[in-house]
């Protein structure tokens, strides 16, 4: 948060070295300090120029300094107002430890903005004019120069005050306890804070989505910062719709608590401060029957609604593609036949249509293979595959040449052993009986008596 002086630098440092007001004060101060009294010090004339222009806006933070110190060199008594300045820099700046809560949440940030640029006294068009951004950063970067510069208090305006009291010679001016009330909007957030369990399904949206929630809150007017903040990624685009639902739960309980004050209708002004208008159902029994004005519901009811319009949106455009798988597109020769059956036989092209596909016989092959023969253009089908399978009478069937598949070498090696085995002991046997024969018939073998 605190900048050092790596920032005062450049082409412009030169101007200033060795001028006691820079060395000894200006160089030193912080960013954040250096803004808030250059916008003390040049008060009057940016009501008067900037403002009538539309131009208003914050130095960079590279430029702040110079700005300062050549705002300060136009004063009558630039010496007198930098001893005030030097006495209560110290004291003009929320801690860094306070800045957390918004710093570290865009949400919080946009919470604690609506209530700085609405319930605060003092300028309003020129807060909203410094908070305008497009991006969390540079949107909480400008809302901690906003606090800085115009304070949180009832008491109004802090530049506006410091600049009445350096314009006084007034050293001990800064009696402003806005952290009080800084405090007391932090307390607000965590006890409005919607619980995240109700918000997490947003998350899961796309982006068109969101934008579409987006435009639903600003045609009910509860839109946060509608033209001050404009989110441009979606992550940012959530965090403004869910800080848009912790405000509208805040102004209904607001609005709650004036009812019960007494029937009274209110014009609905956008402050939270005030009450919002409320339909007096006595007087118009059939207001539920109108579309429901977000700005009169609570949190539950408008998440709700965002849930059955999202549901309904969804359901429209499954019902739309199916509608388009439904239909086709036929060549002009056909719609005109179409067209002629439908004139002869007085019924619709749709009926048509349907009472020639249910008249098709799924069981018959020969119905089937005469609407394949008019179909033309295509790949081969199961049609095409259960003509290939029919087969005249007088077709001869032919059966497929057998294939003889080669045997590994390993096999056919012991076959041959195998084979070798039985071809030597036929021999052997032939061999032997030859012997004995010729032993037998020569005289030599035994007798008998």
């Amino acid at each position: 948060m605190n900048h050092n002086l790596e920032t005062v630098k450049g082409q412009y440092e030169n101007k200033y070295k060795g001028n006691p007001l820079w060395e000894n004060l200006v160089r030193k101060l912080t960013v954040r300090q250096a803004y808030v009294f250059h916008y003390s010090l040049a008060y009057d004339e940016k009501n008067k120029t900037a403002i009538a222009l539309g131009i208003l806006d914050l130095p960079d933070r590279t430029m702040v300094h110079k700005c300062l110190m050549d705002t300060l060199l136009n004063r009558d008594n630039p010496k007198e107002t930098a001893q005030i300045i030097g006495d209560n820099a110290h004291k003009i700046l929320i801690s860094d430890n306070d800045l957390l809560w918004f710093h570290s949440e865009l949400r919080a940030a946009l919470w604690l903005s609506f209530f700085i640029a609405k319930v605060e006294k003092g300028g309003d068009k020129m807060l909203l004019d410094i908070l305008r951004s497009t991006s969390r950063i540079e949107f909480t970067n400008r809302l901690t120069h906003v606090l800085d510069i115009y304070g949180c208090s009832y008491k109004g305006d802090n530049c506006l005050l410091i600049q009445v009291n350096l314009n006084n010679n007034n050293t001990d001016f800064l009696d402003l306890n806005h952290i009080s009330n800084f405090n007391m909007h932090r307390g607000n957030y965590v006890s409005y804070r919607i619980d995240d369990p109700k918000l997490n399904w947003l998350n899961k949206l796309s982006e068109d989505e969101i934008d579409i929630i987006i435009e639903r809150f600003k045609e009910e007017k509860i839109l946060l910062l509608y033209g001050v903040f404009v989110a441009i990624n979606k992550k940012d685009k959530i965090e403004l719709v869910k800080a848009s639902l912790d405000i509208q739960g805040y102004r209904y309980l607001v609005r709650r608590s004036n009812d019960s004050l007494g029937p009274y209708n209110y014009k609905n002004t956008g402050d939270p401060m005030e009450p919002i208008e409320v339909l007096n159902e006595d007087v118009e029994p059939n207001s539920s029957k109108k579309k429901k004005d977000f700005a009169e519901l609570n949190t539950d009811e408008i998440l709700n609604l965002l849930k059955k319009a999202y549901s309904s949106r969804k359901h429209r455009k499954v019902s739309s593609k199916t509608k388009i798988d439904r239909s086709l597109t036929l060549k002009k020769e056909s719609h005109t036949i179409l067209i002629e059956l439908s004139e002869q036989l007085i019924a619709t092209p749709k009926k048509i249509v349907e009472s020639l596909i249910q008249g098709v016989n799924l069981e018959s092959k020969s119905e089937l293979l005469k609407i394949s023969s008019n179909i033309s253009g295509r790949r081969t089908t199961n049609i095409q595959s259960s003509q290939e399978e029919h087969v005249e009478p007088e077709e001869a069937i032919t059966e497929p040449e057998s294939t003889v598949v080669p045997e590994p070498l390993e096999v056919k090696n012991i076959m041959k052993k195998k084979s070798n085995k039985i071809e030597n002991r036929r021999k052997n046997t032939k061999s032997e009986w030859d012997s004995r024969r010729e032993y037998l018939t020569s005289g030599r073998g035994p007798r008998r008596y």
